[in-house]
C-alpha cells in the first residue's frame, strides 16, 4: 500500500553498501536468460537500475556509499569478461580495458542494431580461455577479501553408465541421418544444429530413468534419512524426463513449479536448507529436484551432501559457461558450512552396445580442468 511505503533509499548517502548475492544483478549469458516476465528476471534487471550497474560514474548512482561498496558472493561468476567487466565497474567505477565495448554491445542487446551485431567476431575458444584466466587474476587480486577458507571436506565424483535400448538407438540414428552419419560416437560439435534432436533422444532415455531410480535406491539403502539434490539440464528435455522418471517413481520428491507461488518456491527451498528438526520435518520428501537454471542463490550445505546430475549441462559451443553452471549447481552443497564428504554422481548414456556418445564427450569437456580453472575462481 501507498500509506506503509518508506523514504526510498535513494534520498540518503550511506557509509557502506552491502550487497548480498552480488552476482545475481550481473549480465547474463541469453542462453542462462529466463523470460522477461519471470519474477526473477524482473527482479534482477530492477536490482542492476537499482544499483546502477551501468553507470561508470559511481557519483550518478541512485545509491551512494561515502566509504566502499562490498558485494557477498559464494557463487562462481567468471565464466564470462562480461561480468567482471560489469563487477568491476559495480565495486566502485573500477575501469577495465575494453568495457567502453561492453558497454556498447550491451545496448545492442535491445535489437536496435541489427548491422553492427553481425559484425561481432566469434571469439576463439583460446582467447575467451586467457580473458577468463585475466579476469580472475584481476578479481582475485583487486576485489576479493575475506575469502572463505579451503573447505575442509572431501568431494567424490562418480558416474553411473548405461546404455539406452535398441530402439533408442534407431531413434538417435534416425535424427542425425541426415548429416550421413550412422554411429554414436560422435561430438557435438559435429552435429551442428541436429545436436539439439539427438540430445533430445538421449536425455529422455528410459534407461536413464532406470539409472535415477537405482542411484536414489542405494543412497537410501546406506542413509535412509538423508536428502538428495537432483539437477538436470531445462534446454533439451533432461528436465521433464528426470520429473516423469520420479512421477513414475515411488520415491517421495518436490520441485519447484512455475505455479508455485514465490512464498511456496521459499519454503519448499527450506525443507532442505535445514536438517530436520521436528517429526512434521522428517515426514517431509527426501529428494529435491531443481534445473540448473535454479541452481543460484541456495545454501543447501547444511542438510544436503548428495548431488545427481541427470544428464549433463550443453547450451551451446561456451564450454566455460556450462562448466561454471554445473559448478555452481554443485556449489549449493559443497561450500563453507559443509560438514560431510560430498558425492556427485553424473548419469552418462551411452550407445545400445556401450560405445561413446554425446554424454561421454560433454562430460569429458566439463571436466577439464583448464575449463574449470577458467569456469570459477575457486578451483584449485
Amino acid at each position: 500500500k501507498e500509506s506503509e511505503r518508506g523514504v526510498p533509499l535513494e534520498y540518503f548517502t550511506w557509509e557502506r553498501i552491502v550487497i548480498d548475492e552480488c552476482h545475481e544483478s550481473l549480465v547474463t549469458s541469453s542462453k542462462q536468460e529466463s523470460k522477461a516476465e519471470d519474477f526473477k528476471q524482473r527482479a534482477r534487471r530492477g536490482a542492476r537500475e537499482f544499483l546502477g550497474v551501468s553507470n561508470t560514474d559511481a557519483s550518478t548512482r541512485p545509491l551512494l556509499a561515502t566509504t566502499a561498496i562490498w558485494g557477498l558472493t559464494g557463487t562462481p561468476l567468471l565464466e564470462t569478461e562480461a561480468r567482471v567487466t560489469e563487477l568491476a565497474n559495480l565495486m566502485g567505477g573500477t575501469y577495465l580495458t575494453g568495457s567502453a565495448h561492453h558497454w556498447r554491445k550491451e545496448e545492442r542487446e535491445s535489437g536496435r542494431d541489427l548491422f553492427l551485431n553481425q559484425q561481432e567476431a566469434f571469439k576463439s575458444r583460446e582467447y575467451r580461455r586467457a580473458a577468463q584466466a585475466s579476469c580472475h587474476t584481476y578479481v582475485r587480486e583487486a576485489c576479493q577479501r575475506n575469502r572463505g577458507e579451503k573447505l575442509e571436506v572431501n568431494l567424490e565424483r562418480k558416474q553411473k553408465i548405461i546404455n539406452m535400448t535398441t530402439s533408442e538407438g534407431e531413434s538417435f540414428l534416425s535424427e542425425i541421418s541426415s548429416l550421413h552419419l550412422d554411429n554414436f560416437t560422435l561430438k557435438p560439435d559435429q552435429l551442428g544444429e541436429k545436436v539439439s534432436n539427438a540430445l533430445t533422444v538421449t536425455a529422455s532415455s528410459k534407461a536413464r530413468h532406470a539409472a535415477l531410480s537405482e542411484i536414489l535406491d542405494d543412497i537410501h539403502n546406506e542413509e535412509p534419512n538423508t536428502k538428495i539434490i537432483i539437477f538436470a539440464n531445462a534446454f533439451y528435455t533432461g528436465y521433464k524426463s528426470a520429473l516423469s522418471s520420479l512421477q513414475s517413481s515411488k520415491h517421495n520428491f518436490c520441485h519447484i513449479s512455475d505455479h508455485d507461488s514465490i512464498k511456496e518456491q521459499n519454503e519448499i527451498i527450506s525443507w532442505f536448507r535445514h536438517v530436520d528438526a521436528t517429526e512434521e520435518d522428517r515426514r517431509r520428501p527426501r529428494i529435491l529436484l531443481l534445473s540448473f537454471e535454479q541452481a543460484a542463490g541456495h545454501n543447501l550445505q547444511e542438510a544436503c551432501h548428495h548431488v545427481i546430475m541427470y544428464d549433463p549441462m550443453y547450451s551451446g559451443v561456451d564450454a566455460v559457461a556450462d562448466a561454471s553452471v554445473e559448478e555452481q549447481a554443485l556449489g549449493r552443497v559443497m561450500r563453507q558450512g559443509q560438514k560431510y564428504d560430498v558425492t556427485v554422481t553424473r548419469i552418462i548414456v551411452r550407445g545400445p552396445n556401450g560405445e561413446r556418445c554425446l554424454d561421454d564427450y560433454i562430460v569429458d569437456r566439463n571436466l577439464d580442468e583448464d575449463i574449470l580453472r577458467a569456469a570459477t575462481s575457486n578451483f584449485h
